[in-house]
């Protein structure tokens, strides 16, 4: 959705209520009175034909009427009756549209022919519609309630997202009640056309919303949503809370890798992949609210914890290391700062235990001083009421110490209740959020630290460990083709173990045998002991149905396994298959399970863990979204107990590496065949020395009964939520003196490249690109530049050998705006490389990649002493679209 709509759908100066009464606690009145009654400068405009006016403003029988243009209408009528007023919304030229229509689905007498209308009508008339079943929206900062609840917010910096009314009233009570500012307020509905994504893209380049905070019940879009949220999370908190824990869809899965990869499961790595905080429990989002909105986030999870009575403390320290945070380490400074201004206390040390009645000014020399400790990331104030204490009093001094130490979090647990609320309102106004008990103010500490945590992890500088490494993916496509003119759905044992070792994962070595003779040949020459397994599509499980015998160690062993095994087969409908033979593993050595299958919403998913027979029984198990690369890998790998334990074993810490690379091999499998439905491969055997697949099964999509479609030439695959290194636009050119460039995509892996860059540019050449001078790229400006997401900015760069090594000379790339339409395009080249044709090779090959995304306009802004970037502008076809003493805007249609 282009968000120019969105910007004017949420900030209307004229408003029309259809359906505004008289009428109290009607949907028509009480939307009405938020309107004219919480200081909206616009105008608000009832639309009721049985009466001339509304509570006291005159009214029009219908919006036509209404001789002013209308920027939103809100239709607070029948679910029966929406068609027509749409019709006549369309044809008034109205912008916007909310159907609050609470229960849609209940009241509606045919909702899905309701649906329809609805969709048909906005698309034929261009409105944005919001709803039906939702409350509606509010911006607090022009005192605009276009919603079903009664009170107005304080303007603030968090932006709440709802899928749910009943729970978003809730939330917007507790946030008025404990002075919790926000920017805006949207419940969603049933998203007929205003969605998740959309508000995402909206107030991440909303500049009053510093922090998103989303109620999500599904997702319809998997990579949408992820797009969106990659985008902003780098720069703005978004931090959920989602339903529906547990489901039962899983047991239609056929491979153990599906069965795991339950929905929720899946949902957690597509959050941890988009950078967002998932919270478990509403109070949690409440809470996480107020601490987002009032403090800063911590740069550390390091804690100290003030107190006058040691049970609250000792809660605390638990619910502290339960989330992985750290007690902070008093420095010999503070120790010696509070030995000296409380000699009362025996023992300086934290948590800082106070006496029972310990005055206000002893809580301010504790929080004091722990505030000012370079070793304390943020400060927990607890205070337990006694007969001799003042908490109002406390309540001052704390908030007043934490005024002069505003960058650092300070969270306050006021046990009890009546006798501490005027406390605890104390220091709600003075902006310190408050909580009932001392674990939900630690575990906001934790979720407040886990973000800026999180996001380093994500964006962590991953190694080049496949530079070299080029899949046969002809010859496993080859294999999928012959299985598609088959009308096979799952394949054997021996083309899933082809399709492996085409990607450069190992597999034990495996011969057929199709006779007891033959198997005992191959037993032979194998040497005993050897393992027998059944070879069939149509024996998936061959554990559960004995096709496996292990640990072989005769000739007359062998015939027997094999009639057992042929009986097996002719017992399942296949007399033909095959028996395989391997050798019967006694080294020592941990099971793995390396899988994938497709999830509804976020299309194929990895899993990786404990495998064998323990597979279910332990459930040690991690999902991730492909691609993967290096640190991707790892950090998937490192949720798992069997990873952790295996990197204390230092045998064994060649082997992770090695792991590294094949689970990026497998993601690129994976990446490269849709087709693929679900692949097990179960179990994978690491040893200290080496790895490689023990079993197989690999399961087709229905699809490819229809016949084999290719979409690995220049189409990004439909099975992916993250877009895949796009290698179609890899490319070789020349310069006239002979030098080969290769333009290519920018990766993650780019950083030192890039950075290096940069160091060799000179001072003008930086200040031309940027506009004003850059002493040092840091990180963190760097990972801006190499992870891109493919699907909302492409960025190329001009690559040369340099003594056997890759260096950057060149660098161009387009950003989508939120309004998918629009982009803005930059361009450098190296010093040296700089009057030789490649700013404009790399400028035109932009310029295609963006047609090729759908961009319509393309935007520079250039530094006004730039001439030669301005020249190269205009030879390009871009026009002047403003100017001013420092910037020249170019546009160019395409």
């Amino acid at each position: 959705m282009p968000i120019r709509n969105l910007e004017h759908f949420f900030n209307p100066r004229r408003i029309a209520v259809i359906g505004a009464n008289e009428e109290q606690n009607s949907l028509g009145h009480c939307i009405f009175k938020n309107l004219v009654g919480q200081g909206f400068k616009g105008s608000v405009y009832p639309i009721n034909t049985y009466t001339e006016s509304v509570q006291g403003v005159e009214a029009y029988p219908n919006i036509t009427a209404v001789l002013r243009d209308i920027d939103l209408a809100i239709l607070a009528i029948s679910p029966e009756d929406v068609p027509a007023a749409l019709e006549e919304c369309g044809q008034k030229g109205v912008k916007g549209i909310i159907i609050p229509c609470l229960d849609f689905m209940d009241r509606a007498k045919d909702p899905v022919l309701l649906e329809t209308k609805i969709r048909h009508t906005s698309t034929k008339y261009g409105f944005t519609v919001l709803g039906p079943d939702s409350l509606g929206f509010i911006r607090p900062s022009i005192k605009l309630n276009a919603s079903l609840f009664p009170k107005m917010p304080l303007p603030g910096n968090i932006a709440f997202i709802s899928q749910s009314a009943a729970l978003a009233t809730a939330l917007l009570d507790r946030a008025v009640g404990k002075n919790i500012g926000l920017s805006c307020f949207v419940s969603v509905g049933a998203r007929y056309d205003i969605g998740l994504t959309d508000m995402i893209d909206f107030l991440g380049i909303d500049p009053e919303t510093k922090a998103i905070i989303l109620y999500i019940e599904s997702i319809k879009r998997g990579r949408k949503f992820m797009t969106a949220a990659r985008s902003f999370a780098r720069s703005k908190p978004i931090m959920v809370v989602k339903s529906g824990k547990f489901e039962i869809s899983a047991h239609v899965a056929l491979t153990h890798s599906g069965f795991l990869a339950v929905e929720d499961k899946v949902y957690d790595a597509a959050f941890k992949r988009a950078g967002v905080i998932r919270v478990d429990e509403i109070v949690d989002l409440f809470y996480l609210a107020e601490a987002l909105a009032k403090q800063r986030r911590p740069s550390g999870k390091r804690l100290a914890i003030i107190t006058n009575a040691g049970g609250p403390a000792v809660m605390a320290i638990d619910a502290l290391l339960r989330w992985d945070g750290d007690l902070a380490n008093l420095t010999q400074e503070t120790v010696g700062d509070l030995r000296e201004h409380l000699p009362s206390l025996k023992r300086i040390q934290n948590p800082i235990d106070l006496h029972f009645d310990a005055s206000a000014w002893e809580y301010g020399i504790a929080v004091r001083g722990c505030l000012k400790d370079l070793e304390v990331d943020g400060v927990l104030v607890i205070h337990t009421p006694s007969f001799s204490t003042k908490p109002e009093e406390i309540a001052k001094v704390v908030a007043s110490t934490a005024k002069d130490y505003p960058h650092k979090p300070l969270f306050t647990t006021w046990m009890g209740d009546e006798y501490v609320m005027p406390a605890r309102k104390l220091l709600n106004d003075a902006g310190i959020p408050t909580f009932v008990t001392p674990e939900h103010a630690v575990k906001s500490f934790i979720y407040m630290y886990r973000y800026d945590y999180n996001l380093g992890l994500l964006f962590e500088t991953p190694e080049s460990i496949l530079k070299d490494f080029v899949p046969d993916s002809n010859r496993a496509e080859g294999i999928i083709k012959k299985a598609s003119e088959k009308k096979r759905l799952v394949l054997t044992f021996d083309d899933a173990k082809e399709i492996l070792l085409a990607y450069g994962i190992p597999v034990i070595p495996t011969s057929k045998a199709q006779s007891e003779e033959e198997a005992v040949q191959i037993s032979e020459a194998i040497g005993y002991p050897v393992v027998l397994k059944i070879d069939s599509e149509k024996i998936f499980h061959k554990l559960e149905k004995g096709g496996v015998i292990l640990n072989i160690r005769d000739q007359a062993s062998v015939v027997e396994a094999f009639r057992r095994l042929k009986a097996v087969a002719s017992s399942c409908g296949d007399p033909q298959a095959h028996v395989l033979i391997q050798p019967m593993i006694i080294k020592h050595g941990f099971e793995l399970v390396i899988g994938a299958k497709k999830d509804l919403t976020f299309g194929s998913v990895i899993v990786f863990g404990t495998g064998g027979e323990l597979l279910e029984t332990v459930e040690d198990y991690s999902i991730g979204l492909p691609p993967l690369n290096q640190t991707l890998s790892r950090q998937m790998m490192m949720e798992t107990k069997v990873y952790n334990y295996l990197k204390t074993q230092e045998p064994f810490k060649e082997t992770l590496r090695t792991l590294e690379e094949i689970l990026v091999k497998f993601s690129q499998l994976i990446v490269d065949f849709p087709q693929i439905k679900e692949i097990d491969i179960n179990p994978f055997l690491v040893t200290d020395k080496e790895g490689f697949a023990l079993d197989i099964g690999i399961v087709l999509e229905a699809e490819i009964l229809e016949g084999f479609k290719n979409y690995r030439e220049g189409v990004c695959p439909p099975h992916l939520s993250i877009s895949p290194y796009p290698v179609w636009y890899v490319k070789e050119f020349q310069l006239e003196n002979g030098t080969t460039v290769l333009i290519r995509p920018i990766r993650p892996e780019d950083e030192p490249l890039l950075d290096e860059f940069f160091k060799t540019s000179s001072e003008q050449t930086i200040v031309m690109r940027f506009r004003h001078q850059i002493q040092k790229m840091t990180h963190e400006q760097l990972v801006r530049y190499c992870h891109a997401d493919y699907d909302r900015e492409m960025a190329f760069v001009a690559v040369i050998i340099d003594n056997k090594r890759e260096r950057i000379i060149g660098d161009v790339r387009f950003i989508k705006q939120p309004d998918p339409e629009n982009a803005e395009m930059a361009v450098v080249v190296a010093d040296r490389w700089q009057g030789q044709g490649i700013g404009k090779k790399l400028c035109d090959y932009c310029i295609e990649a963006a047609k090729e995304a759908g961009v319509k306009k393309l935007w520079m802004e250039i530094s006004r002493n730039n001439s030669k970037m301005i020249n190269l502008a205009e030879k390009l076809g871009f026009k002047k679209a403003f100017s001013d003493n420092e910037v020249v805007k170019v546009a160019l249609e395409l």
